[in-house]
């Protein structure tokens, strides 16, 4: 009897440990600690994770923001119910540059993360560069522009350039002096193949570093040689205006072959002109819409010439497009516009 209730009793301090045990078992807790050894690059992170008593990994998250972006390696902080230390070394940090950065603890109780902390990079951070459209453009040459900030320190800068956003050739470029202003940089560029759409974009770094600032791609198309000749078309309306002030309304198209894309063709001027006899009595001029499209009025308040107020008078239209770089200039057939 003595020996029964011995076995009773030690199986319930059994089941009190077991749930003692399974009562002291939760999420890790974490202490997001300081930061050391700060660099251009890199920063050694600290902190502590006590695991409560179930098996836990921890990891170190950093970034630009509190949103992060770039998780460390996972490490194991072991099962135990005391505070671990936790370590790491962020790398492929931008120099003079702040960052935000946090512990995660986890395991299988659930997620523990710890207080959001903050350090910034040494030296100075990179140039910030912005490429700017191409000037200049001929069938064979062009010239780069772009803007570069130095972020305090000399900069290297060059225009990368190519048939597609590969690039594969680059200019001579320059160097900027040390400042904290933006600075307008251009770079020609010969020896183009004529009616070829190219890419470019500017890039910096500062002189012994591996970071590379890149501008946004950009693109341009050199001149055809020779330039073709696009159909114009031209309608206007009314072909009789009976009373004055009389108005009349021309509109059309111009319309380049399929080798030049619409952001290019759809370019240029249109010249309307009315002429009575040799004399110009009606004048105006029109940009061409992004569709290739146009439209203007012309408006004389009275019938030009002498004679009788009930006289018809005849005028004759002439449409022009100027021509641009890619098209050349073509004029419509006359038209013949009566008033009264």
């Amino acid at each position: 009897m003595r020996r029964t209730i011995r076995v009773v009793a030690g199986m319930l301090a059994g089941g009190a440990l077991a749930t003692g045990v399974a009562a002291a078992a939760s999420s890790p807790s974490v202490v997001t600690g300081g930061h050391s050894a700060v660099r251009q690059t890199s920063a050694a992170l600290a902190g502590t994770v006590n695991p409560n008593g179930s098996a836990a990994t921890y990891f170190f998250r950093w970034g630009l923001t509190n949103a992060y972006g770039v998780n460390g390696a996972p490490r194991k902080a072991g099962a135990g119910t005391k505070p671990v230390t936790a370590t790491t070394t962020a790398t492929g940090l931008i120099p003079g540059t702040p960052y935000h950065y946090q512990l995660v603890a986890l395991n299988k109780y659930g997620i523990s993360v710890g207080a959001d902390h903050t350090f910034t990079t040494a030296g100075h951070p990179p140039p910030v560069v912005a490429t700017g459209p191409a000037a200049q453009i001929g069938t064979s040459f062009a010239t780069f522009t772009g803007v570069v900030n130095p972020q305090g320190e000399q900069t290297n800068w060059q225009f990368q350039y190519g048939p597609t956003a590969l690039y594969g050739s680059a200019t001579f470029g320059g160097t900027s002096a040390a400042g904290s202003a933006p600075v307008t940089v251009a770079s020609p560029v010969q020896g183009l193949l004529p009616g070829t759409i190219f890419h470019f974009r500017l890039i910096a770094l500062h002189p012994g570093s591996s970071i590379v600032s890149y501008g946004a791609d950009q693109t341009f198309m050199t001149f055809p040689s020779p330039r073709p000749v696009p159909r114009l078309r031209a309608r206007t309306s009314p072909r009789r205006a009976r009373k004055a002030p009389f108005t009349f309304a021309t509109s059309g198209s111009v319309a380049g072959p399929s080798s030049i894309p619409a952001s290019y063709a759809c370019a240029g001027e249109v010249s309307v002109k009315a002429f009575f006899g040799r004399r110009l009595v009606g004048y105006s001029l029109v940009t061409l819409q992004p569709n290739c499209t146009y439209s203007t009025q012309t408006t004389l308040a009275r019938k030009p010439g002498r004679g009788k107020r009930d006289r018809q008078v005849r005028l004759w239209l002439f449409v022009h497009y100027l021509g641009t770089g890619y098209l050349a200039g073509v004029k419509a057939r006359p038209e013949q516009i009566r008033l009264g």
